[in-house]
């Protein structure tokens, strides 16, 4: 599809966004306090584990260590339209995006690209986190890596 020149993903408003957390996903909601991406591995057999819970799905250990995540990279995304301020503004472009990270197996994280201009979109783009602060959380967004 092509999009005008120049269209660009919003960057949403998470301000009044609450997020769930529990006792299994607050080390990766404090990590992205701190800017960093992490995720969980079983300690036990080394399955990375998404999201974050009790017990791994392989081999049910509860051993759990937590690894920083390497580049990221588009796995998947669609653009939807958004309508603009009023009738006759031209349509904003809401861009969710599947991000899988270098050295995290079998681990994609949805979520959303922000700023990027939209004919420059394709899978296997490189991205870099852009961390956006909902009601209580520092929440990733991604944008397009530069270089």
């Amino acid at each position: 599809m092509s999009y005008p020149a120049g269209a660009r993903s919003l960057t949403p408003d998470f301000a009044g966004l609450e997020i769930a957390m529990d006792v299994w996903s607050e080390p990766y909601w404090a990590a992205a306090g701190e800017h960093r991406l992490q995720f969980p591995r079983c300690g036990a057999c080394g399955t990375f584990r998404w999201p974050a819970g009790p017990f791994c799905f392989k081999c049910r250990s509860q051993a759990v260590e937590w690894v920083a995540a390497e580049q990221g990279r588009i796995y998947s995304y669609t653009v939807i339209p958004a309508p603009g301020a009023d009738k006759d503004a031209p349509p904003q472009w809401r861009v969710p995006v599947v991000v899988e990270f270098e050295g995290i197996a079998d681990v994609r994280l949805v979520s959303v690209l922000v700023d990027a201009e939209l004919g420059s979109l394709a899978i296997g783009k490189p991205v870099a986190p852009v961390w956006l602060t909902a009601k209580n959380a520092t929440v990733p967004g991604f944008g397009l890596a530069v270089g």
